[in-house]
């Protein structure tokens, strides 16, 4: 793995040094012109202006030509094909005189490798590899197997034994090549101070709190933002783990989050609680980002926090507060038993229920037989404490899972999922037992009576009884329990 690395290390110039679209153009006509005049130089310091034969002269023509397209494809905007039609054009004629004068100079080997260097600025490490694998290949074939003496006679007769022309082609070539070089370097000095200075602008006059963590999770950079959150100078946390400032609790959960980062390439976002330096802790809404290098291996993590504790405070409050009202809008308010709407609800989904799962529940109907004659005598606050009484009998005796509520001013509903008539008849003499034997109501005697009606649905199958059809029946058996007497216990069953 490490050999593996090393090895694309090495290899990085060769996927490097893409140049801007802008750049590019201002290089690539520094150039062009550089060569348009270096080519008839070369021709001239060749002695081969005047007396050159039909061939040199052909090349001459096409060499011109050449210069020609390319200058008019960089007028009509098509840098990159001109430029790479430009070195590629140069590569072979340079090429081509390595092998006509193999056999008698071979110093032209540096302007062919001044080239290369001259590709790299001009278009990337990718081209000027794959150039110079292509000349390594030429060169070696040019000089292995002497292909100098393959040539035709009127090709052959170019060769001359003069080294003092490449010289200075390429002593010029390294004073063009030098120049770009500089040129590209301050460029890119300037680009990259361009791009620092955003950054840092960025990075300091955010609103947002911002981390740089690296790959073993220390703290790289902070903002001032950052600083402020933790209560830290910025220069306190550099250096420092993530672990210091994060809850005990969550530590775990916030590694599983870089992990997994590494594998996804993104996350959302999520919750942390954080520790201050002064020990306080604030609830912070976390969204990091993985930056990589060139490689695609992993460079640093960008992490950018806000605190949200005073939003998850209201957001609380919020939550309590409805639930409060949700609580209120279902509760009788003397009673704090369920109010009708609710208890309703609740019965027809015990019925829903008791019919898809074949089993039985019952209805009671618990009414006060004399509440408007405690008022009269008595005072409505003592008729409330009355259903008071009554209401407390219920909530002792009913079952955990049963439903309880005020049906009306002195009516309650008592559901009861699951129990048979039996079941239900004996829940209800507990309730009516406990009411009659509290003192309030042993004070007030047969004013204070209440009768109770119990209906049931089977849950067989046939049994076709619903919710209305119960309350009915709880009621008729609650008209009988008042008919035979009060203060009693009726079981409605049907007829038989």
């Amino acid at each position: 793995m490490q050999i593996n690395r090393r090895f694309r290390e090495l290899l990085r110039l060769s996927r490097g040094g893409y140049i801007p679209e802008e750049l590019r153009t201002r290089y690539f006509y520094f150039v062009f012109w550089v060569i348009a005049v270096m080519v008839p130089l070369g021709w001239g310091l060749s002695g081969r202006i005047v007396e050159a034969p039909l061939f040199v002269r052909t090349l001459q023509v096409g060499s011109f030509a050449v210069l020609i397209f390319i200058w008019l494809l960089g007028r009509r905007g098509r840098i990159t094909l001109a430029t790479n039609i430009l070195v590629w054009a140069f590569w072979l004629l340079a090429t081509g005189v390595v092998l006509v004068e193999a056999n008698t100079n071979n110093i032209w080997l540096v302007p062919q490798f001044l080239l290369i260097v001259l590709t790299r600025l001009l278009l990337s490490g990718r081209v000027a590899l794959s150039m110079a694998l292509m000349t390594l290949v030429a060169d070696v074939l040019i000089f292995y197997l002497a292909l100098h003496t393959h040539l035709p006679p009127e090709l052959a007769q170019m060769a001359q034994d003069a080294e003092w022309t490449p010289l200075v082609l390429s002593f010029f070539s390294l004073l063009v090549i030098f120049f770009l070089g500089d040129l590209a370097l301050r460029d890119s000095l300037v680009q990259a101070r361009r791009n620092e200075g955003r950054y840092r602008s960025l990075f300091d006059h955010t609103n947002d709190a911002v981390f740089l963590i690296d790959p073993a999770l220390r703290y790289l950079d902070v903002n001032k933002q950052g600083g402020a959150l933790l209560g830290y100078e910025p220069s306190e946390l550099v250096g420092k783990p993530i672990s210091e400032v994060i809850a005990p609790t969550e530590v775990a959960a916030t590694k599983a989050n870089f992990a997994r980062l590494q594998r996804e390439g993104m996350i959302p976002l999520f919750e942390r609680t954080m520790i201050r330096k002064d020990g306080s802790r604030i609830i912070t809404e976390v969204g990091i980002s993985l930056v990589r290098d060139e490689d695609g291996e992993p460079l640093y993590h960008q992490s950018v926090v806000r605190d949200i504790t005073e939003r998850k405070r209201l957001e609380d409050q919020l939550r309590f507060s409805l639930e409060e009202m949700q609580a209120l809008a279902m509760q009788d308010p003397l009673t704090g038993l369920l109010n009708r709407r609710a208890v309703s609800e609740n019965a027809e989904a015990e019925w829903f229920r008791a019919q898809r799962e074949t089993r039985p529940m019952c209805l009671v109907i618990i009414d006060l037989d004399n509440l408007k004659i405690i008022n009269d005598k008595h005072g409505h606050a003592m008729g409330d404490q009355v259903i008071l009484e009554l209401a407390r009998a219920i909530k002792t005796q009913r079952r955990r899972y049963d439903w309880a509520g005020r049906w009306g001013g002195d009516e309650f509903l008592l559901v009861l999922p699951g129990a048979t008539l039996s079941e239900a008849g004996e829940v209800a003499e507990r309730v009516h037992s406990q009411y009659v034997q509290s003192p309030l109501v042993a004070d007030l005697g047969e004013d204070a009576s209440v009768s109770l009606g119990v209906a049931c649905y089977s849950g067989r199958k046939g049994d076709v009884t619903d919710v209305s059809t119960l309350l009915n029946q709880a009621d008729e058996a609650l008209y009988k329990a008042k008919q035979d007497g009060k203060s009693q216990v009726q079981l409605y069953r049907t007829e038989t």
